[in-house]
């Protein structure tokens, strides 16, 4: 017998999927008040439409974020030293061995990664009937890109003054998009997995799992010269931050799809 809570059966969420409990609307949240007012239009369509627009909040706040970090807090030369002393103190005990693996550390974070795991996860799930929570995997990636494609039009901090192993913008050192992206898209795929699992040895291992691989990719990119630590911690703070976007959207867009189909199932009197 399943545990999953949920009022209606939508396409998308076969029953009994345990992972759909990640997607239930909770009892008087931001999903609940909104979908009455977006029940009109199609639910994958209010899932895009709700993270494009929550992006922009996040967008907004790590901007004022970035300008606080570059305009106040860097102003103090203790705080800037110290930002600055990590990264250089790494690039001065570089070895080929670390160098080698902060390479695939940091391309675990990156296109060449990121892109077929969220394809391969996507395919997985939509072949199983399972679109809804495909996307919200997809969006949590693309809730993240989008953020920090706005966030570097207005923030410019130099990456560290240290000889660098990668040939990224050189202005576009806050906040760390590799570590954004870990936190957002290996947080998403945890949240799913975890809810598989009663057992809570096993959710901690999966959510420990997420954490290192991210915080990995945090460290490499700090290795390889090309953040300081305000930066990646910058990284998590949007990564996070993108989840929350992506999870809020497929909430709302499953509780449209339910008043929808409660609708269509009411008698015609």
């Amino acid at each position: 017998m399943s545990d999953v809570p949920h009022r209606t059966h939508v396409s998308g969420i076969p029953e009994g999927s345990r992972s759909a409990r990640r997607l239930q609307a909770r009892p008087h949240g931001g999903s609940v008040w909104l979908a009455p007012r977006l029940r009109r239009l199609p639910s994958l369509l209010v899932s895009w439409i709700v993270a494009n627009v929550s992006v922009l909040f996040l967008a907004s706040g790590m901007i004022l974020l970035g300008l606080f970090v570059t305009k106040v807090l860097l102003r103090s030369d203790t705080i800037s030293n110290a930002d600055d002393r990590f990264p250089e103190w790494l690039a001065g005990h570089r070895t080929p061995f670390w160098n080698s693996w902060s390479h695939y550390a940091s391309m675990s974070g990156d296109v060449p990664v990121i892109v077929p795991l969220i394809g391969a996860v996507a395919l997985f799930l939509v072949v199983r009937r399972r679109w809804r929570t495909a996307s919200f995997v997809v969006q949590s990636a693309l809730a993240e890109t989008l953020c920090y494609s706005l966030t570097v039009l207005f923030i410019v901090r130099l990456r560290p003054d240290v000889v660098r192993l990668d040939t990224f913008n050189i202005h576009h050192s806050f906040p760390s998009g590799h570590t954004a992206v870990s936190f957002a898209v290996y947080g998403a795929i945890a949240l799913l997995l975890a809810a598989h699992f009663k057992a809570w040895p096993v959710r901690a291992a999966i959510w420990s799992i997420a954490l290192l691989l991210a915080l990995d990719v945090a460290f490499a990119r700090m290795y390889r010269g090309e953040h300081h630590p305000i930066d990646v911690a910058g990284g998590a703070v949007m990564g996070v931050g993108a989840l929350i976007v992506a999870l809020f959207a497929a909430r709302t867009a499953r509780s449209v799809a339910e008043l929808r189909h409660e609708a269509r199932e009411e008698p015609v009197v």
